[in-house]
Protein backbone atom coordinates (compact mmCIF):
# COMPACT_ATOMS: atom_id res chain seq x y z
CA UNK A 1 0.00 0.00 0.00
CA UNK A 2 1.34 3.45 -0.92
CA UNK A 3 1.28 6.17 1.71
CA UNK A 4 1.74 9.91 1.53
CA UNK A 5 3.55 10.02 4.89
CA UNK A 6 5.54 7.66 7.07
CA UNK A 7 5.80 8.46 10.77
CA UNK A 8 9.02 6.76 11.84
CA UNK A 9 9.29 5.84 15.53
CA UNK A 10 12.57 4.33 16.82
CA UNK A 11 11.75 2.23 19.90
CA UNK A 12 14.14 1.08 22.61
CA UNK A 13 13.05 0.42 26.22
CA UNK A 14 10.29 3.04 26.42
CA UNK A 15 7.43 0.99 27.89
CA UNK A 16 6.61 3.82 30.34
CA UNK A 17 5.92 6.26 27.52
CA UNK A 18 5.10 4.39 24.33
CA UNK A 19 1.32 4.30 24.85
CA UNK A 20 1.04 8.08 25.02
CA UNK A 21 3.33 8.43 22.02
CA UNK A 22 1.39 5.92 19.94
CA UNK A 23 -1.90 7.53 20.96
CA UNK A 24 -0.67 10.90 19.73
CA UNK A 25 0.57 9.41 16.44
CA UNK A 26 -2.57 7.38 15.74
CA UNK A 27 -4.80 10.38 16.49
CA UNK A 28 -3.57 12.20 13.36
CA UNK A 29 -6.36 13.70 11.29
CA UNK A 30 -4.43 13.06 8.07
CA UNK A 31 -5.47 9.74 6.50
CA UNK A 32 -2.59 8.38 4.43
CA UNK A 33 0.00 7.55 7.10
CA UNK A 34 2.22 4.54 7.66
CA UNK A 35 3.28 4.16 11.30
CA UNK A 36 6.72 2.57 11.01
CA UNK A 37 8.00 1.34 14.39
CA UNK A 38 11.68 0.42 14.47
CA UNK A 39 12.35 -2.24 17.10
CA UNK A 40 15.93 -1.65 18.29
CA UNK A 41 15.99 -4.87 20.33
CA UNK A 42 15.09 -3.51 23.73
CA UNK A 43 14.56 -5.65 26.82
CA UNK A 44 11.18 -4.40 28.03
CA UNK A 45 7.62 -4.74 26.75
CA UNK A 46 7.61 -1.72 24.41
CA UNK A 47 7.11 -3.74 21.23
CA UNK A 48 4.47 -5.95 22.86
CA UNK A 49 2.49 -2.77 23.51
CA UNK A 50 2.88 -1.71 19.87
CA UNK A 51 1.68 -5.15 18.73
CA UNK A 52 -1.38 -4.68 20.92
CA UNK A 53 -2.13 -1.48 19.00
CA UNK A 54 -1.69 -3.40 15.73
CA UNK A 55 -4.40 -5.81 16.78
CA UNK A 56 -6.87 -3.51 18.49
CA UNK A 57 -6.60 0.01 17.06
CA UNK A 58 -8.71 1.20 14.13
CA UNK A 59 -5.48 2.14 12.33
CA UNK A 60 -3.68 -1.04 13.35
CA UNK A 61 -3.32 -2.22 9.76
CA UNK A 62 -1.15 0.85 9.08
CA UNK A 63 1.30 0.01 11.86
CA UNK A 64 4.40 -1.82 10.64
CA UNK A 65 7.12 -3.11 12.96
CA UNK A 66 10.64 -3.59 11.60
CA UNK A 67 13.19 -5.26 13.86
CA UNK A 68 16.92 -4.59 13.83
CA UNK A 69 19.21 -7.65 13.80
CA UNK A 70 20.65 -6.36 17.07
CA UNK A 71 20.65 -3.17 19.09
CA UNK A 72 22.45 -0.59 16.99
CA UNK A 73 21.64 2.78 18.55
CA UNK A 74 19.59 5.71 17.35
CA UNK A 75 21.71 6.60 14.31
CA UNK A 76 21.37 3.15 12.76
CA UNK A 77 17.71 3.02 13.77
CA UNK A 78 16.94 6.23 11.88
CA UNK A 79 18.86 5.01 8.83
CA UNK A 80 16.81 1.81 8.80
CA UNK A 81 13.61 3.86 8.96
CA UNK A 82 14.79 5.88 5.93
CA UNK A 83 15.43 2.61 4.06
CA UNK A 84 12.09 1.02 4.99
CA UNK A 85 9.70 3.97 4.77
CA UNK A 86 6.94 3.56 2.17
CA UNK A 87 5.64 7.13 2.31
CA UNK A 88 6.76 9.92 0.03
CA UNK A 89 7.36 12.10 3.07
CA UNK A 90 8.97 11.08 6.36
CA UNK A 91 8.30 12.44 9.84
CA UNK A 92 10.37 11.27 12.83
CA UNK A 93 8.67 10.93 16.22
CA UNK A 94 10.73 9.96 19.26
CA UNK A 95 9.11 7.18 21.26
CA UNK A 96 8.71 9.23 24.45
CA UNK A 97 7.47 12.47 22.84
CA UNK A 98 4.05 13.70 21.71
CA UNK A 99 2.55 15.31 18.61
CA UNK A 100 -0.75 17.13 18.29
CA UNK A 101 -3.52 15.53 16.22
CA UNK A 102 -3.23 18.00 13.32
CA UNK A 103 0.56 17.91 12.97
CA UNK A 104 0.71 15.99 9.69
CA UNK A 105 -2.33 17.78 8.24
CA UNK A 106 -0.75 21.19 8.87
CA UNK A 107 2.58 20.14 7.43
CA UNK A 108 1.11 18.45 4.36
CA UNK A 109 -0.99 21.54 3.68
CA UNK A 110 2.26 23.52 3.58
CA UNK A 111 3.84 20.90 1.29
CA UNK A 112 0.98 21.19 -1.17
CA UNK A 113 0.72 24.98 -1.01
CA UNK A 114 4.44 25.65 -1.52
CA UNK A 115 5.60 22.43 -3.21
CA UNK A 116 7.96 22.16 -0.24
CA UNK A 117 10.75 19.62 0.15
CA UNK A 118 10.87 20.13 3.90
CA UNK A 119 8.51 21.59 6.51
CA UNK A 120 9.52 22.43 10.07
CA UNK A 121 7.11 23.50 12.80
CA UNK A 122 7.45 25.06 16.23
CA UNK A 123 7.56 22.92 19.36
CA UNK A 124 7.64 23.02 23.14
CA UNK A 125 10.34 21.50 25.32
CA UNK A 126 8.85 20.04 28.50
CA UNK A 127 11.44 19.72 31.27
CA UNK A 128 10.37 16.99 33.68
CA UNK A 129 13.41 16.92 35.97
CA UNK A 130 12.27 19.83 38.17
CA UNK A 131 9.69 19.76 40.97
CA UNK A 132 7.22 21.23 38.52
CA UNK A 133 7.38 20.63 34.76
CA UNK A 134 8.66 23.66 32.88
CA UNK A 135 7.90 24.46 29.26
CA UNK A 136 10.18 26.25 26.83
CA UNK A 137 8.81 27.33 23.49
CA UNK A 138 10.87 27.16 20.29
CA UNK A 139 8.86 29.30 17.93
CA UNK A 140 9.32 30.00 14.21
CA UNK A 141 7.93 32.89 12.25
CA UNK A 142 6.06 31.80 9.13
CA UNK A 143 8.78 31.66 6.46
CA UNK A 144 9.05 30.24 2.95
CA UNK A 145 12.35 29.62 1.18
CA UNK A 146 12.39 29.01 -2.57
CA UNK A 147 15.92 29.74 -3.82
CA UNK A 148 19.10 27.64 -3.72
CA UNK A 149 21.17 28.27 -0.56
CA UNK A 150 18.37 30.37 0.98
CA UNK A 151 17.41 27.88 3.71
CA UNK A 152 21.05 27.11 4.54
CA UNK A 153 21.88 30.82 4.74
CA UNK A 154 19.04 31.22 7.23
CA UNK A 155 20.03 28.09 9.18
CA UNK A 156 23.57 29.38 9.73
CA UNK A 157 22.65 33.05 10.12
CA UNK A 158 23.06 32.76 13.88
CA UNK A 159 23.48 29.99 16.41
CA UNK A 160 20.09 28.44 17.14
CA UNK A 161 18.31 29.80 14.05
CA UNK A 162 17.29 26.18 13.51
CA UNK A 163 17.31 23.71 16.37
CA UNK A 164 19.30 20.49 15.90
CA UNK A 165 16.30 18.14 16.08
CA UNK A 166 15.16 16.00 13.16
CA UNK A 167 11.85 15.12 14.82
CA UNK A 168 8.88 17.41 14.05
CA UNK A 169 10.28 17.81 10.55
CA UNK A 170 8.41 16.58 7.46
CA UNK A 171 10.91 15.84 4.71
CA UNK A 172 10.74 14.60 1.15
CA UNK A 173 12.37 11.18 1.10
CA UNK A 174 13.41 11.70 -2.52
CA UNK A 175 15.91 14.34 -1.33
CA UNK A 176 17.35 12.03 1.34
CA UNK A 177 17.70 9.09 -1.02
CA UNK A 178 18.92 11.11 -4.01
CA UNK A 179 21.89 12.48 -2.05
CA UNK A 180 22.41 9.33 0.06
CA UNK A 181 22.08 11.26 3.31
CA UNK A 182 22.63 9.15 6.42
CA UNK A 183 22.73 9.52 10.15
CA UNK A 184 26.09 8.96 11.79
CA UNK A 185 26.34 5.94 14.05
CA UNK A 186 26.09 7.60 17.44
CA UNK A 187 23.50 8.10 20.18
CA UNK A 188 23.80 11.87 20.49
CA UNK A 189 23.78 14.70 17.93
CA UNK A 190 23.18 12.29 15.07
CA UNK A 191 20.17 14.49 14.25
CA UNK A 192 22.28 17.67 14.30
CA UNK A 193 24.72 16.35 11.70
CA UNK A 194 21.91 15.02 9.51
CA UNK A 195 19.82 18.18 9.68
CA UNK A 196 22.65 20.62 9.01
CA UNK A 197 23.75 18.49 6.08
CA UNK A 198 20.18 18.20 4.78
CA UNK A 199 19.52 21.96 4.70
CA UNK A 200 22.41 22.46 2.27
CA UNK A 201 20.57 20.33 -0.31
CA UNK A 202 17.06 21.76 0.11
CA UNK A 203 15.68 24.58 -2.05
CA UNK A 204 11.98 24.81 -1.11
CA UNK A 205 11.25 24.87 2.61
CA UNK A 206 8.60 26.16 5.01
CA UNK A 207 8.79 27.12 8.69
CA UNK A 208 5.49 27.10 10.58
CA UNK A 209 4.60 29.04 13.74
CA UNK A 210 2.21 26.27 14.85
CA UNK A 211 3.38 24.37 17.96
CA UNK A 212 2.88 20.77 16.87
CA UNK A 213 5.23 18.73 19.08
CA UNK A 214 6.18 18.23 22.75
CA UNK A 215 9.79 17.27 23.35
CA UNK A 216 9.89 15.56 26.75
CA UNK A 217 13.17 16.07 28.65
CA UNK A 218 13.78 13.61 31.47
CA UNK A 219 16.56 13.02 33.97
CA UNK A 220 19.52 10.77 33.16
CA UNK A 221 18.96 10.66 29.42
CA UNK A 222 21.78 10.98 26.88
CA UNK A 223 20.34 14.28 25.68
CA UNK A 224 20.37 15.70 29.21
CA UNK A 225 24.00 15.73 30.30
CA UNK A 226 23.57 18.92 32.33
CA UNK A 227 21.38 17.21 34.92
CA UNK A 228 23.69 14.24 35.52
CA UNK A 229 26.07 13.85 38.46
CA UNK A 230 28.79 12.18 36.39
CA UNK A 231 29.64 12.40 32.70
CA UNK A 232 31.91 9.94 30.93
CA UNK A 233 34.84 11.40 28.99
CA UNK A 234 34.10 8.97 26.18
CA UNK A 235 30.69 10.60 25.71
CA UNK A 236 32.28 14.03 25.33
CA UNK A 237 34.80 12.68 22.83
CA UNK A 238 32.02 11.01 20.84
CA UNK A 239 30.19 14.34 20.64
CA UNK A 240 33.32 16.00 19.30
CA UNK A 241 33.80 13.20 16.78
CA UNK A 242 30.19 13.57 15.67
CA UNK A 243 30.77 17.26 14.95
CA UNK A 244 33.97 16.34 13.11
CA UNK A 245 31.99 14.27 10.63
CA UNK A 246 30.19 17.47 9.64
CA UNK A 247 33.38 19.56 9.79
CA UNK A 248 35.22 17.36 7.30
CA UNK A 249 32.52 17.73 4.66
CA UNK A 250 33.62 21.31 4.10
CA UNK A 251 34.99 20.94 0.55
CA UNK A 252 31.51 20.56 -0.98
CA UNK A 253 30.46 23.87 0.57
CA UNK A 254 33.52 26.03 -0.15
CA UNK A 255 32.41 29.19 -1.94
CA UNK A 256 28.76 28.94 -0.90
CA UNK A 257 27.42 32.30 0.35
CA UNK A 258 26.91 30.90 3.84
CA UNK A 259 30.21 29.01 4.11
CA UNK A 260 31.90 31.23 6.72
CA UNK A 261 28.81 31.10 8.93
CA UNK A 262 28.58 27.31 8.45
CA UNK A 263 32.16 27.03 9.64
CA UNK A 264 31.43 29.35 12.57
CA UNK A 265 28.46 27.19 13.55
CA UNK A 266 30.64 24.09 13.83
CA UNK A 267 33.52 25.84 15.61
CA UNK A 268 31.06 27.61 17.91
CA UNK A 269 29.74 24.19 18.90
CA UNK A 270 33.30 23.01 19.61
CA UNK A 271 33.88 26.14 21.67
CA UNK A 272 30.68 25.53 23.62
CA UNK A 273 31.76 21.97 24.37
CA UNK A 274 35.08 23.25 25.74
CA UNK A 275 33.27 25.90 27.79
CA UNK A 276 30.94 23.34 29.32
CA UNK A 277 33.79 20.93 30.05
CA UNK A 278 35.59 23.71 31.90
CA UNK A 279 32.43 24.46 33.92
CA UNK A 280 31.77 20.77 34.73
CA UNK A 281 35.28 19.35 34.76
CA UNK A 282 34.83 17.85 38.23
CA UNK A 283 31.91 15.74 36.90
CA UNK A 284 33.82 14.31 33.94
CA UNK A 285 35.91 11.16 34.30
CA UNK A 286 38.62 10.49 33.25
CA UNK A 287 40.16 13.97 33.15
CA UNK A 288 40.17 15.87 29.86
CA UNK A 289 43.54 17.57 29.38
CA UNK A 290 44.13 21.10 28.07
CA UNK A 291 45.79 19.59 24.99
CA UNK A 292 42.67 17.56 24.25
CA UNK A 293 40.45 20.61 24.77
CA UNK A 294 42.48 22.68 22.32
CA UNK A 295 42.26 19.88 19.75
CA UNK A 296 38.45 20.25 19.74
CA UNK A 297 38.89 23.55 17.86
CA UNK A 298 40.89 22.01 15.03
CA UNK A 299 39.71 23.20 11.63
CA UNK A 300 40.31 21.19 8.45
CA UNK A 301 40.98 24.44 6.59
CA UNK A 302 44.54 25.62 6.07
CA UNK A 303 45.52 29.09 7.25
CA UNK A 304 45.25 30.30 3.64
CA UNK A 305 41.75 28.80 3.22
CA UNK A 306 40.67 30.27 6.55
CA UNK A 307 41.80 33.75 5.46
CA UNK A 308 40.08 33.36 2.08
CA UNK A 309 36.78 31.76 3.10
CA UNK A 310 36.43 32.59 6.78
CA UNK A 311 35.69 35.70 8.79
CA UNK A 312 36.98 37.29 11.99
CA UNK A 313 35.44 34.56 14.17
CA UNK A 314 37.03 31.71 12.24
CA UNK A 315 40.33 33.63 12.31
CA UNK A 316 40.06 33.72 16.11
CA UNK A 317 39.31 30.00 16.33
CA UNK A 318 42.25 29.22 14.03
CA UNK A 319 44.52 31.22 16.34
CA UNK A 320 43.19 29.46 19.43
CA UNK A 321 43.82 26.08 17.79
CA UNK A 322 47.53 26.78 17.29
CA UNK A 323 48.41 28.68 20.47
CA UNK A 324 49.98 26.68 23.34
CA UNK A 325 47.15 24.70 24.93
CA UNK A 326 47.51 26.36 28.34
CA UNK A 327 47.09 29.82 26.83
CA UNK A 328 44.12 28.68 24.71
CA UNK A 329 42.31 27.20 27.70
CA UNK A 330 43.07 30.25 29.84
CA UNK A 331 41.61 32.56 27.18
CA UNK A 332 38.46 30.45 26.88
CA UNK A 333 38.08 30.35 30.68
CA UNK A 334 38.08 34.14 30.75
CA UNK A 335 35.38 34.28 28.07
CA UNK A 336 33.08 31.49 29.28
CA UNK A 337 29.51 32.73 29.67
CA UNK A 338 30.41 36.33 28.79
CA UNK A 339 31.27 36.77 25.12
CA UNK A 340 29.14 34.17 23.42
CA UNK A 341 25.55 33.44 24.31
CA UNK A 342 24.70 29.75 24.08
CA UNK A 343 22.55 27.00 25.44
CA UNK A 344 24.20 24.24 27.44
CA UNK A 345 25.43 21.54 25.08
CA UNK A 346 26.56 18.91 27.59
Amino acid sequence: MAYEVTIGIPVYNVEKYIRLTMDSALAQTFDSIEFLVLDDCGTDSSIDIVREYQQTHARGKDIRIVRQPQNGGIGRARNRIVEEAQGRYLYFLDADDLMISTTISLMMSAVLKYNAEIVMASYQQVELYNDKPQNKLFHFSHLFFSKPDELATYAFSHYGALQANIWNVLLDLNIVRKYHLQFVNTNFWEDMVFKYDLVTYVTRAVLLPDVTYSYMCRENTLSNFQKRDTIGKDEILRNVETMNTLKYRYERLLGRPYFSKWLNFILDTDYYIISEVLKKRDKIYPWISDLELRSFLHSPLSIFQTLRYGNYRSYLYKLLSILPEGITVRIIKNFVGRKLKYNSVI
